[in-house]
């Protein structure tokens, strides 16, 4: 059965309909491996943790992805959805879109070596400049990372790549990757957890295997939690938490591919009540100066299309900055200032939004990012809001 260690990290959250604690239901033993129930104390709402995962997406949300064969049509036709608020159907629609994508997005679009230069580029100065702030909070504090719509992995794997000396051996070995991905002692000692947060449960199952394909498999639920889940109503529940400096990131415009406002700025407070009580927050955006010339073009090219999907612009979808794709991805793009407002609307104070204008190239990873990379091809369209939260 599984380990009393496991069993104590699967309480890391509380429940996401109440907010109330849980507790464990049952274990069974499958074909598969172990599977647990747990149940919230206050209004008997249920999740599970299996294959190496643990899913607390809303039972009620859960009941409309896991009809089989019928949600497009639920969708089109409002079937059942009358049960669920107009952020709920929205969320619904964000996790459909991404249901049939998982191996494909790591492979062209997050993939370190491998991605689409117009997706890589971006990615790799987001990673280094996240790693270049960790390296420096590292040195004295102990942190805790969350990366608010994680997707296939990718923060898990690199952040555990420098925890583990013998995972990721193909990118530690690898000339372009190598300096990044290489095991770091501080993080060791200092880097207490890392959560990954994803409502498709498709992009936290494949993390879960890549962790595992990395050699990161030791460190499920220990200290690497993939977590099905939406951050909007996501629940740290361990006290331990709080002994640590907690760096809440949301990056690769998945800000923008919540479909309204109001969603927007919700997973922005719950980035602020994560952090709390004392932490920091980044964010990482597309800039809307270049949604037509360059976000309807080359930013979409073959790769991407191939995974997200052929655009469906509409004439004012175009006017707003908003792409669509066939497979249902929706993406807002943002100036500076409109992403400052979000901050404003989400409460957020003591905040710095960067563009081409103010951001500093991150030196030191030069055979993974120049800087004259970072100024070309990735400036330009790149927004970065951070704020410190106490």
């Amino acid at each position: 059965m599984m380990s009393s260690l496991i069993h104590k990290n699967l309480s890391i959250a509380k429940c996401s309909t109440c907010c109330s604690s849980l507790k464990f239901k049952n274990e069974k033993s499958t074909s598969k491996g172990n599977e647990i129930d747990l149940e919230c104390t206050n209004c008997n709402s249920t999740y599970y943790f299996k294959s190496g995962y643990l899913n607390l997406l809303p039972p009620k949300i859960r009941a409309e992805i896991c009809t089989s064969g019928i949600l497009a049509r639920k969708i089109k036709d409002r079937f059942h959805l009358s049960k669920l608020s107009k952020n709920e159907q929205d969320l619904v629609k964000g996790i459909l879109a991404g249901k049939s994508m998982a191996k494909q997005y790591f492979r062209n679009v997050v993939h370190p070596k491998h991605a689409a230069w117009s997706a890589r580029a971006y990615e790799r100065f987001e990673d280094i400049f996240i790693v270049n702030y960790l390296n420096g909070l590292l040195k004295n504090k102990q942190v805790t990372f969350i990366d608010a719509g994680s997707g296939p992995g990718r923060y898990l794997i690199l952040l555990g790549s420098k925890i583990s000396i013998n995972s990721c051996k193909e990118l530690k070995k690898n000339s372009e990757t190598a300096t990044l991905y290489r095991y770091d002692n501080t993080y060791d000692k200092n880097l207490r957890y890392v959560l990954g947060i994803d409502y498709s449960e498709e992009m936290i199952s494949h993390s879960t295997r890549l962790l595992k394909k990395y050699g990161l498999g030791q460190h499920l639920y220990k200290r690497i939690f993939p977590i099905t889940g939406i951050v909007q109503n996501f629940h740290l529940s361990q006290k331990g938490f709080d002994q640590t400096h907690k760096v809440i990131v949301c990056t690769f415009q998945t800000l923008g591919n919540q479909e309204n406002i109001d969603l927007q700025v919700q997973l922005l407070q719950s980035m602020k009540k994560l952090a709390l009580p004392h932490g920091t927050i980044i964010v990482s955006v597309f800039n809307k100066k270049l949604f037509k010339d360059f976000g309807l073009r080359t930013f979409y090219g073959r790769e991407v299309k191939e995974t997200v999907g052929e655009i469906i612009n509409s004439k004012q979808d175009q006017e707003n900055s908003i792409l669509r794709t066939k497979r249902g991805v929706y993406s807002k793009w943002f100036s500076k200032e409109d992403l400052g407002q979000l901050f404003k609307k989400a409460k957020i104070s003591n905040y710095k939004i960067m563009d081409e204008d103010s951001l500093q190239a991150v030196t030191g990873y030069e055979q993974y990012l120049k800087p004259e990379e970072q100024r070309k091809d990735v400036f330009p369209r790149a927004i970065v809001g951070m704020a410190e939260v106490r």
